[in-house]
């Protein structure tokens, strides 16, 4: 069982809006079951079921679909717009991802340092505003 405790001086990074079927974050080898509005932390590992999808928005609003039998891991993000610290990496191991960007698509200065979606045959900078991406291993 996830004990959340451990979470507690780390803020959320963002939370999941849409859940279907079966979808586990895995932090540390720790698995935990996500539901509708749970929070999500930098190094979360997502994980979608066969015929499962999830939803994630981020606290700029970027937003995030999973297809069924992906994994991604949530590698890095801050959004803190007043000192200039804006950052947004994941890693798509293997499935579809959907992202639309939010406002630190619209901020930033240096999107090819600050943007970036990793999967097993490439870096992609994020430049536009919607994005799909498939990963097969």
């Amino acid at each position: 069982m996830f004990c959340f405790s451990v979470r507690a001086e780390e803020s959320p990074i963002a939370y999941v809006k849409v859940v279907n079927g079966t979808c586990i974050a895995i932090q540390q080898g720790e698995e935990r079951p996500l539901n509708l509005g749970d929070p999500l932390f930098k190094a979360d590992i997502l994980k979608t079921s066969k015929e499962s999808s999830l939803g994630v928005s981020f606290r700029d609003n970027t937003l995030i679909s999973l297809g069924s039998s992906s994994q991604l891991r949530l590698e890095n993000f801050e959004f803190d717009p007043d000192n200039n610290q804006l950052a947004f990496a994941v890693e798509l191991f293997e499935g579809t991802l959907l992202y639309i960007s939010g406002l630190i698509a619209k901020l930033t200065k240096k999107p090819e340092e600050e943007l970036r979606i990793t999967t097993p045959a490439g870096t992609v900078t994020v430049r536009g505003t919607r994005l799909f991406i498939n990963a097969e291993q």
